[in-house]
């Protein structure tokens, strides 16, 4: 079983894990980008990086327990009518490929941390694509929290363009609870300072980061897809995939985040090196 638990004695942050909710390829050009146009790099890229975790957080306060990001759905590699059909569909089996083994799924990661998908208190997804949004069927009861830029990408004519399978989401009987950002561009989950969602675009419009304050322990900012390596992110190098100015922009905001608080430890959802970061004393 594929996970990594950091744990916490003081604090309302009791502790935190990462889960493995299946394996991701990607061009290139989707972890170190040059500014080159998305679909020239989709239609003539040759290679594939290594498998890369398909990383969601479990994060165990005081007053709940949140997820951060479901994953990939098994049905993606089953369901032939998962993906759009014709030249766009092409396109997403271009630029990404998946595994999700039996052990990654959803149900058997929280259950090996001794959780059902009943015991989650609040949802929060980086952004609404497939592999970050592909599980919240069971989470009909509780909030599920979008930053509004990325909602506002359901309404457009073909949310599809922008990598969100707007056929499967939300799921029936969810509800995507859009974020109530203050004037400071942060959402204080809990009111304590120890989870605050933060608005970080470029990826896609409304992708968020997560910062999570602990005790007796480094923080943490669970950063989606901003990057793949967090050590790029102070080179300016980006995905080519988004809006290229906004991710630059949002790079150099973390690299003068992580400036400030040097403790600060980066943890992006496809880097095999969170696992090590989030264990680390």
């Amino acid at each position: 079983m594929t996970r990594a638990t950091s744990t916490t004695t003081h604090g309302p942050v009791r502790a935190v894990h990462a889960i493995t909710l299946g394996e991701v390829q990607v061009r290139p050009k989707n972890i170190e980008g040059t500014g080159t146009p998305m679909l020239w790099w989709t239609l003539t890229a040759r290679t594939w990086s290594p498998w890369l975790p398909v990383l969601a957080f479990v994060i165990e306060h005081e007053r709940g327990t949140v997820l951060f990001d479901t994953g990939q759905s098994p049905d993606s590699l089953t369901d032939p009518g998962y993906y759009p059909g014709g030249m766009l569909g092409w396109v997403y089996r271009r630029q990404a490929r998946f595994r999700v083994p039996a052990e990654q799924t959803l149900t058997a990661q929280l259950a090996a941390l001794g959780f059902t998908a009943g015991d989650i208190t609040h949802v929060a997804l980086s952004h609404l694509h497939q592999d970050h949004a592909g599980n919240l069927a069971p989470f009909t009861n509780v909030p599920v929290y979008v930053a509004p830029a990325e909602l506002a990408l359901l309404e457009q004519k073909t949310p599809e363009l922008h990598g969100v399978l707007a056929a499967r989401i939300p799921p029936p009987g969810v509800t995507l609870t859009p974020v109530p950002f203050t004037d400071a561009d942060e959402f204080d989950l809990f009111d304590d300072g120890s989870l605050v969602l933060m608005p970080t675009p470029g990826h896609s419009p409304g992708s968020m980061s997560l910062l999570i304050r602990r005790a007796d322990a480094a923080p943490l900012l669970l950063v989606g897809d901003v990057t793949y390596d967090p050590e790029l992110l102070s080179r300016g190098i980006v995905p080519d995939v988004g809006d290229r100015a906004d991710q630059l922009e949002t790079a150099r905001r973390i690299t003068e985040l992580t400036s400030s608080e040097p403790t600060l430890r980066v943890l992006a959802a496809h880097d095999p090196s969170a696992l090590t970061l989030l264990t680390q004393p």
